[in-house]
């Protein structure tokens, strides 16, 4: 996203914050030690050509690495948050290990930034966040390309999911798949057992309906989108905003399967594309798969490009100045 802004937008990634500051840092923080001068020393190596008038936009799942480096920076601070804050609270305490089990995502990151924007209509009304819509990681000239090419489909369809282990992403995949492969689609579904992943010798749990492997890179998983035609998406349960997922089916032209009801508050929804899993019956679903197909327009894509979003910020930014 950042080499295909850069061309058009005074965009510059910073890609090593992390790198060697987290985890001295952390130690430090546990050991009691003064760490002042460590951070301003990493402030001035990685961060001294930031000018006030500049945007700092920071990702909310990786903030809580370096919070400390970014938070009293004299710059305008942005922090976009693309995950739920229960989401984060759980990943940064009991996996990344980026929070102390005393400590919370609010209170500890968002009293550093500017603006914090996110994408869940709950959690907007709950902290006071500003809405932004999801975005994909590419500009809308890149949207343009990607609809200019077609995808052939396979004499066998295929229906494709990634996502992490869930226990209602097992009811939900269990229950599909099967109506899915009676109707000639083929079923990709895969799902990541992180804890299984980082325990020797754990025992990994199989099934005919899915395979437990390893995350894979998003060119990958796009890829994936482009040899399907049909796009799962089982969202956290409570979360109300739109995932990547989600927007990922509508510009590459595929169906998708959703266990999220409020996307029919998006300007995109159509029934005929988009099939919302709740207590329907499996002839609903058999429907579904023989609607008829409607490409979005790319006027409507372009309020969920890294345009939109870039765009979005800086007219904030402006008018809060």
């Amino acid at each position: 996203m950042i080499n295909s802004l850069k061309h058009e937008y005074d965009v510059v990634l910073f890609n090593k914050l992390m790198k060697h500051f987290r985890t001295i840092n952390f130690s430090l923080e546990r050991k009691n030690f003064p760490r002042k001068w460590f951070i301003k020393l990493n402030q001035l190596i990685k961060l001294r050509k930031l000018k006030p008038e500049d945007i700092l936009l920071c990702s909310g799942f990786g903030i809580s690495g370096f919070i400390d480096l970014v938070k009293d920076v004299n710059c305008h601070r942005v922090l976009v948050l693309r995950d739920t804050i229960d989401v984060l609270n759980n990943s940064m305490k009991n996996k990344k290990k980026w929070l102390r089990q005393d400590e919370d995502f609010i209170s500890k990151i968002t009293p550093h930034f500017d603006k914090i924007y996110s994408f869940d209509f709950d959690d907007c009304k709950k902290y006071h966040f500003i809405y932004l819509n999801q975005f994909l990681p590419f500009s809308l000239s890149e949207m343009k390309k990607i609809r200019e090419n077609t995808f052939d489909n396979k004499t066998v369809k295929k229906c494709f999911f990634i996502g992490e282990y869930w226990k209602n992403r097992v009811e939900v995949i269990n229950k599909l798949a099967p109506i899915l492969q009676l109707n000639n689609y083929e079923t990709d579904f895969n799902l990541i057992n992180y804890e299984a992943l980082n325990k020797a010798n754990a025992t990994i749990e199989q099934s005919k309906y899915y395979t437990l492997g390893k995350k894979i890179s998003y060119f990958d998983n796009i890829e994936k989108v482009k040899q399907s035609d049909i796009i799962l998406e089982i969202v956290q349960i409570g979360q109300t905003g739109v995932t990547l997922r989600a927007i990922e089916a509508i510009l590459f032209n595929k169906k998708l399967i959703t266990t999220n009801k409020s996307i029919k508050k998006y300007d995109f929804y159509n029934a005929n594309q988009i099939f919302i899993l709740d207590d329907q019956n499996d002839q609903d679903i058999i429907n579904f798969l023989h609607t008829r197909f409607t490409p979005v327009s790319l006027n409507i894509l372009y309020q969920y490009s890294a345009d939109a979003m870039l765009t979005t910020i800086k007219n904030d930014l402006i008018r809060y100045v």
